[in-house]
């Protein structure tokens, strides 16, 4: 996943803080973490492969039952944001740690107005992990094609006017079965310009 890695790269070089998605000039320390953990699609590690891991959350769930989610969770006092993602991810889907590659983070999101700040990591895995859900939180693992979240159709923006914020923008992936919206959609959105638009030039790698 050259290409990823790079563009991860080219964002780390510029300044930049960790501002709050979808609402403007906020910023916030991080209650929750979540993993965006990208792997081949086919084991070669190809970028045209790269698929994303998300999960549909268990319907049995307080928070968000059904709902389409990366895995994630609450950060416990004195852990590190990073840390936080990483036991979520192998707690839910029994992606360890040690299997995927740390690349950056994505912006602080927040799911509504006043809710808890979430923190996005994205990691990648130079191979397929064989994975498994837990189902005390997890309904079923959803290893989704980048290209297919593209694809024509797939996503669409619409402006929701709330009067505590006129200008907040909601997002949607239409995967058929399901549907990614919220801080998710917010999340993968962020993925694809960070991927597609690098804020800094750098040396094209061999």
């Amino acid at each position: 996943m050259g290409a990823v890695r790079y563009a991860f790269a080219a964002w780390a070089a510029a300044p930049c803080t960790r501002r709050v998605a979808g609402a403007a000039g906020a910023v916030g320390d991080a209650g929750a973490a979540v993993l965006v953990a990208l792997v081949p699609c086919d084991g070669s590690g190809s970028d045209s492969a790269a698929s994303v891991v998300l999960i549909r959350r268990a319907a049995h769930l307080r928070a968000n039952p059904g709902e389409i989610a990366f895995p994630g969770g609450r950060i416990e006092p004195g852990e590190d944001p990073l840390a936080t993602a990483l036991r979520e991810a192998e707690e839910e889907v029994a992606l360890p740690a040690d299997a995927v590659e740390a690349l950056g983070e994505l912006s602080i999101v927040h799911a509504v107005r006043g809710s808890v700040a979430i923190l996005p990591f994205v990691a990648a895995a130079p191979l397929r992990p064989a994975l498994e859900a837990n189902p005390a939180e997890v309904d079923c693992i959803l290893i989704v094609p980048l290209a297919e979240l593209v694809a024509p159709g797939r996503y669409w923006q619409e402006q929701w006017d709330r009067a505590d914020d006129p200008a907040w923008t909601m997002h949607f992936f239409d995967l058929g079965e399901d549907m990614i919206w919220g801080a998710t959609a917010r999340m993968l959105h962020a993925l694809f310009l960070r991927l597609l638009r690098p804020r800094v030039s750098l040396p094209v790698p061999p």
